[in-house]
């Protein structure tokens, strides 16, 4: 009993512990948090804000600024700064106690005799830091975006190092796709407010909180402009593989998947283009539309390629990933037959990869695996899948005692579920370890529908015809969005809100 405790405790332990580089993340967070509020107390005391006045520098002596209660600000200097082609006052102020304030400036028109009266409201908070009510700013935004990227920096490594470790480790899932797509979108992003000189520029004047938020609802078109030319490259790569597995094939409208690829990617592209100048509509109703197709199907465009790109890579590692030889259980997973009841090449293909491993394994530590082939009997198969890939074993030279047939699959998720089932029975409560063997392309999904069953299984992969591939992992693509449709579709829609609510607040 008291050993079950411990146990117990031990694994409760290990589930709760935090990882190193998520609690080196979450301090460094916490301390650039604190260090950028630190900032704005020190900084934000003292507010600069500037007002175009004309073409020609103005009688110092005609200009004033007072405030409506010095008591809670007051006016420190007022200052002309010439710059080409434009005359420009700046006003700096000070906070003195929390509340709220006006400072009204006067300067003389360009009309003759004329004056400019401009007020600017201020709420000054806690520690006197001054915040322009009007401009909707404060002194410390400035520093935002030199903030920004060494933060982001961290995440990303922090998230990569999470990555390597799935990779090596074999976990390949759904989350790593997530994990990957957010390296993705994070590190295009930083390049970007790295290389922009707009952004610099912008950051050594005045920045407001919609210039901000603009930033933040701009980044979808940021990715999708700047990874244009090589998205469209992959897009044109997967349709030329279409020709020629259609060359090599025949037609069939499956083996038209790159192109539709293809075709979504360029019309993604178009629209953003076609409704990027919503600001000369004069409907409100239109404009808003126009802005919520322009900003939505770069969204999407960003997201689809994020996602595409994430799961092409992590189908490749989990490729390139080879298990340990300690496996007590190879699943097979199953695909069509002959018509005689033979394994097609890419079903005899898979039976090879899992014999071949099994070989390797025993010559490298003396070890036997127990196969598993997995694969009903379709209505114009005259055995099962997995009958047909238990003949081809034995004719490898595998004894009968080492195969399990599991031969009432119709599908891969049934594949895992069943040959699971019958796993476990067949180890009787050991803690077995377990690998599948399957096509290159078909080997990602395989660690995903595994993951759906909590299923701890490592790939092995076969490989297929270099022209078969492209087309056949769109295929598992549009498989693995289709398993989490609904996740997709949730975060869509709160997506489109969350830009909506901005663009409002931008607006107005």
């Amino acid at each position: 009993m008291k050993a079950d405790k411990d146990t117990m405790k031990k694994q409760t332990t290990k589930k709760h512990t935090i990882k190193k580089r998520t609690a080196v993340l979450l301090i460094a967070l916490s301390a650039t948090l604190i260090a950028f509020l630190l900032y704005t107390v020190i900084v934000g005391k003292t507010y600069s804000y500037t007002e175009v006045t004309g073409l020609s520098a103005l009688d110092q002596n005609e200009i004033s600024a007072e405030s409506s209660d010095e008591s809670i600000l007051k006016v420190v200097s007022v200052e002309q700064l010439t710059r080409p082609a434009t005359n420009i006052l700046k006003v700096t102020v000070e906070g003195v106690s929390g509340g709220d304030s006006n400072v009204t400036l006067r300067y003389p028109s360009e009309e003759p005799g004329g004056k400019t009266v401009a007020v600017t409201s201020f709420h000054v908070l806690p520690f006197n830091v001054v915040y322009d009510l009007t401009f909707d700013s404060f002194s410390s935004l400035n520093a935002l975006v030199p903030f920004f990227i060494p933060v982001t920096l961290l995440v990303i490594v922090v998230l990569l190092l999470s990555f390597r470790e799935k990779q090596k480790t074999g976990d390949f899932s759904y989350s790593m796709v997530v994990v990957g797509g957010i390296i993705l979108f994070l590190l295009i992003d930083v390049i970007i407010t790295f290389t922009d000189q707009q952004i610099w520029n912008r950051f050594y004047e005045s920045l407001n909180v919609k210039d901000i938020l603009a930033m933040v609802v701009g980044s979808g078109i940021r990715f999708v402009n700047f990874s244009a030319i090589p998205v469209l490259l992959l897009a044109a790569a997967l349709a030329i593989s279409n020709v020629m597995l259609i060359v090599k094939e025949g037609f069939r409208p499956q083996n038209l998947l790159g192109v539709f690829i293809g075709v979504l990617i360029a019309a993604g592209m178009a629209v953003i283009q076609l409704s990027k100048n919503y600001n000369s509509i004069e409907s409100e109703v239109l404009y808003y539309l126009a802005v919520m197709i322009n900003l939505g199907a770069a969204f999407l465009l960003c997201y689809f390629e994020c996602m595409f790109l994430s799961t092409m890579f992590c189908a490749v590692a989990s490729t390139l990933y080879k298990p340990p030889y300690n496996l007590d259980y190879i699943i097979i997973l199953g695909c069509a037959i002959r018509q005689d009841g033979t394994p097609t090449p890419i079903l005899r293909g898979r039976v090879q990869r899992a014999f071949d491993f099994e070989q390797q394994q025993y010559r490298a530590e003396k070890k036997h695996a127990v196969f598993v082939p997995s694969g009903g009997q379709g209505s114009d198969e005259i055995i099962s899948e997995a009958e047909s890939m238990k003949r081809c074993l034995m004719e490898m030279g595998v004894p009968e005692e080492r195969i399990l047939i599991e031969d009432r699959s119709v599908n891969t998720y049934q594949n895992m579920a069943f040959s699971k089932k019958i796993i476990e029975e067949n180890a009787a409560g050991a803690d077995a370890r377990i690998g599948f063997s399957t096509t290159n392309y078909h080997v990602f999904r395989g660690y995903t529908l595994a993951e759906k069953l909590n299923f701890k299984v490592k790939g092995m992969s076969a490989k297929t015809k270099l022209y078969f591939f492209p087309n056949a992992f769109v295929r598992e693509f549009i498989g693995l969005l289709w398993e989490k449709k609904w996740a997709h579709l949730l975060f869509i829609i709160l997506f489109f809100v969350f830009l909506l609510i901005l663009y409002i607040i931008i607006r107005y």
